[in-house]
């Protein structure tokens, strides 16, 4: 049988469709959370995760920054890309390539492991303080998938420059985040392989719904989310909702973990449950590249840490509603 090394791998993926591949070893995931370990959530005989990535077309954030086709960035910015069909398709002929050499390999594209800190362990990039991964190709924009596999891989060193300098772009995700979701003071410190990593500790509470659309710079949720976007806001329902919105796989984990699933709100709950049940979307991200990924990408190409294009991303004043 044909001995298979990690630029087979690597130069498979690529070919397969992927922008970006990079691989860790599975001890670089030791003193991860038992429910986040690959080795112990998905294969226990795990040696390596291999990591791979597509990119976020620039011109997916078009119609956010414009107020113009709000679904461009839903369909290719995330759910065709993480939740449907290119991810999936690439993590599965990666398997498939991986088992063609003799060794099992799963693929994965939802649970049982934390992607961007794999993506990190296999050396694509530098976590921000947003708690979005960020590679020297694309900054924040990308998806990533993983394939865990018995196979024994070279792994890649790890990222050691720095894309993320928050002092350097005085916290452009903090202030620029319509929900104030990204605290500037409070933060999680991690371990991976070896690395000491320190993030801000995103309140999901207020990420969640800008997730899906904020007050001012959405014409979907005006009624249903009150003082959102308030410094004290007076709705105070962000995660019971955010969590609705996601009913159908939810539930699932729910049922599985022998728990009733998260209460839903009505109203908006059903609208999103008929875009589903229509469209065959978990929810409609409609403002997710709001504040944070927009910022990030400014500051990014600004100071040259990521290619530049023709025109900067912003191109007229941030409107609202």
């Amino acid at each position: 049988m044909q001995k298979l090394t990690a630029e087979d791998v690597k130069k498979f993926a690529i070919e397969a469709g992927a922008d970006l591949v990079g691989i860790a070893s599975i001890d670089r995931f030791d003193g991860a959370p038992p429910h986040l370990h690959p080795a112990k959530t998905i294969l226990p005989t795990a040696k390596s995760v291999v990591v791979v990535a597509k990119r976020i077309p620039r011109g997916c954030f078009r119609g956010n920054l414009e107020g113009t086709n709000f679904t461009t960035y839903t369909y290719y910015g995330y759910v065709l890309q993480q939740h449907r069909y290119y991810m999936h398709k690439l993590d599965y002929e990666v398997a498939c390539f991986i088992e063609r050499h003799g060794w099992e390999a799963v693929p994965n594209q939802t649970s049982g492991a934390h992607f961007r800190i794999a993506a990190f362990a296999a050396g694509l990039g530098q976590i921000g303080w947003h708690q979005l991964l960020l590679t020297p190709q694309f900054g924040p924009r990308q998806r990533f998938g993983l394939i865990v596999t018995e196979a024994e891989l070279e792994p890649d060193p790890l990222f050691e420059g720095k894309l993320c300098d928050p002092e350097d772009c005085g916290y452009r995700c903090v202030a620029e985040c319509p929900n104030g979701a990204v605290p500037k003071t409070r933060k999680i410190t991690v371990n991976v392989a070896g690395k000491t990593l320190e993030f801000s500790d995103l309140n999901l509470e207020r990420c969640l719904p800008n997730c899906i659309a904020i007050t001012k710079h959405s014409p979907f949720m005006v009624k249903d989310l009150p003082g959102i976007d308030e410094v004290n806001p007076r709705w105070r329902g962000g995660m019971p909702l955010a969590f609705s919105l996601y009913a159908f796989s939810t539930n699932q984990v729910a049922i599985a973990r022998g728990s009733p699933p998260p209460p839903t709100s009505g109203g908006i709950v059903d609208c999103y449950h008929m875009l589903y049940r229509q469209f065959a979307l978990p929810f409609m991200v409609f403002r997710g590249s709001t504040g944070c990924m927009e910022a990030c990408i400014e500051y990014l190409e600004e100071k040259g840490k990521i290619p530049r294009y023709q025109y900067p991303l912003r191109r007229r004043e941030k409107w609202k509603l």
